[in-house]
């Protein structure tokens, strides 16, 4: 079970850094302003949404480790 709770924070780790690296590239870009900002705010609330797939997780696996003892 350990190894399963690291590969999901592992995946989440790795999409939030994806989702910062696509917005950096937005707010660097010479794209138009308004698309640029789409992508900014798109990659924004998925930063937003894995912050809080991280935080459940946590919980829940936490909920599961006293559920054991």
């Amino acid at each position: 079970m350990s190894r399963m709770i690291n590969i999901i924070l592992t995946e989440l780790a790795s999409d939030r850094l994806k989702y910062e690296e696509e917005m950096e590239k937005a707010i660097n870009g010479n794209n138009p302003v308004s698309e640029r900002v789409e992508t900014i705010k798109s990659n924004l609330e998925k930063i937003v949404l894995t912050d809080l797939m991280v935080e459940k997780w946590r919980v829940l696996i936490q909920s599961t480790s006293d559920e054991t003892k």
